[in-house]
């Protein structure tokens, strides 16, 4: 017995509830509140899709596609980081006979289903098809969209990792969303030493396709890392508005360089008051094969102690320069229409749009945890994992104001997590819950066009 237990017995403070342990032969789960996930993938008929649009295993005898389908939305969901957390669903029998589930598949069944399907490109393409049904159905009646592309590193300690550019192994896959209703347009797992600049036009195309039909983009923005030709004529060509950071190369400090004193206006901040610190203006660009774009550029005073570079711009390659007193960061658009802030502005909303949708990816849908060795594998896991943060970004949008911007560990909690009484009479399953979590559940799924 360690010194603990036998301090805690001796002052008896393990004894001061007046309580017992028993057991219940009564049928319980602690998560309920799963039933709302498995509603909206019934109402959107995704398992059904699921088995359509995945090709069916060599033998009869395995599980169906679409069953598997919803394993993973509902592992995802439960909070799951690998596939042996399958075993937290398995505890619920009830629950998952109630949704259809009947027995679960094993940590290494999963794990073979995912080599499977990434390996397959008529079952990635099916996971894609899927995906633009959830797209659709958050999209409503939008015809237009902006996209957001940005790239992130997957750190990963297993042997067929790449080293990254933050030099440690690990994948850097690219990352689509819909800045309109956050979900993800598209995924595209890539090797960990494969450069963020690499075919950022290729994805924008890739995700151009993987949009519902109907729905065209309408404004892109990236980060420096699609500064390049190639993109600026192809949104031109295409009617696309862009918004793009521009790098700090010879060229773009040459063009800061002829831009006067006078041309330089206050910054106006979002709410209309003007700063004394920093100054904006646009100046016409250049590329080499472009045609003549606009660069919004804005600068901002900063210490001379803080600059020793005096009167020169420095870091060819990084997103920013110093010349004077001032640093300086340049946008490349065309998005004439809007004022010089505007611009910038619009841009910068892509910290939300992207950024921080990327983290809750990560963070609350275990993307940056790949569960297998196997590269094919992990590309099936994370487009599996978007789907499932989309279908979060889905129901998202119906729940109560209090809910609405919530991310999923705060839903889980509150939503999922929900203790209940599963009975069955007369062919008919009955859910018991707490009055208040009942009263809380029906406003929940009464605000949805999709769940009934």
């Amino acid at each position: 017995m360690g010194e603990a237990q036998k301090y805690l017995r001796g002052t008896r403070l393990m004894s001061i509830l007046p309580h017992k342990i028993g057991i219940s032969k009564r049928i319980l789960t602690s998560r309920a509140g799963l039933i709302v996930v498995a509603q909206l993938m019934q109402r959107l008929g995704l398992e059904q899709l699921a088995d359509r649009q995945l090709p069916v295993a060599g033998s009869n005898r395995g599980y169906r596609q679409g069953a598997m389908f919803n394993i993973f939305m509902l592992l995802f969901h439960e909070g799951g980081r690998c596939l042996d957390d399958v075993s937290h669903l398995e505890k619920e029998k009830p629950l998952m006979k109630l949704l259809g589930c009947g027995k679960l598949p094993r940590a290494k069944t999963l794990g073979n289903w995912l080599r499977r399907v990434g390996r397959s490109c008529q079952a990635m393409q099916g996971l894609v098809n899927l995906n633009k049904t959830i797209l659709a159905a958050g999209l409503y009646n939008r015809t237009q969209i902006t996209l957001d592309i940005d790239a992130t590193v997957i750190e990963s300690n297993q042997r067929a990792a790449r080293y990254t550019y933050k030099k440690h192994r690990g994948y850097t896959p690219m990352v689509g969303h819909i800045a309109e209703t956050d979900p993800v347009v598209a995924v595209e797992f890539r090797e960990g030493n494969e450069s963020p600049n690499k075919e950022n036009l290729q994805f924008i195309q890739r995700c151009e396709s993987a949009l519902p039909d109907g729905v065209s983009v309408s404004n892109v923005r990236i980060d420096a890392a699609g500064y390049q030709a190639g993109v600026i004529n192809y949104a031109m060509d295409n009617g696309m508005g862009f918004a793009i950071r521009a790098k700090m190369d010879s060229a773009v400090k040459e063009t800061l360089s002829e831009i006067k004193d006078c041309e330089w206006r206050p910054w106006v901040y979002r709410d209309g008051s003007e700063s004394d610190t920093e100054q904006v203006c646009n100046t016409l660009h250049v590329m080499t094969k472009t045609e003549a774009f606009t660069l919004v550029v804005q600068r901002k005073r900063i210490d001379d102690d803080e600059n020793p570079y005096w009167n020169t711009l420095i870091n060819s390659d990084d997103e920013t320069g110093v010349r004077g007193p001032y640093k300086y960061r340049a946008i490349a658009t065309n998005l004439d229409d809007l004022s010089d802030p505007e611009v910038v502005h619009f841009y910068n909303q892509r910290g939300e749009a992207s950024e921080n949708r990327i983290k809750e990816l990560r963070s609350d849908f275990a993307a940056a945890r790949l569960p297998c060795g196997d590269f094919h594998a992990n590309a099936a896991w994370l487009m599996l994992s978007s789907m499932a943060y989309n279908l979060f970004a889905l129901m998202r949008m119906v729940l109560p104001d209090s809910l609405s911007t919530a991310r999923a560990p705060t839903v889980r909690l509150r939503l999922y997590d929900v203790a209940a009484l599963i009975v069955r009479h007369a062919r008919q399953w009955t859910v018991k819950v707490n009055a208040g979590h009942r009263k809380r559940k029906r406003k929940n799924v009464a605000r949805s066009g999709w769940i009934g």
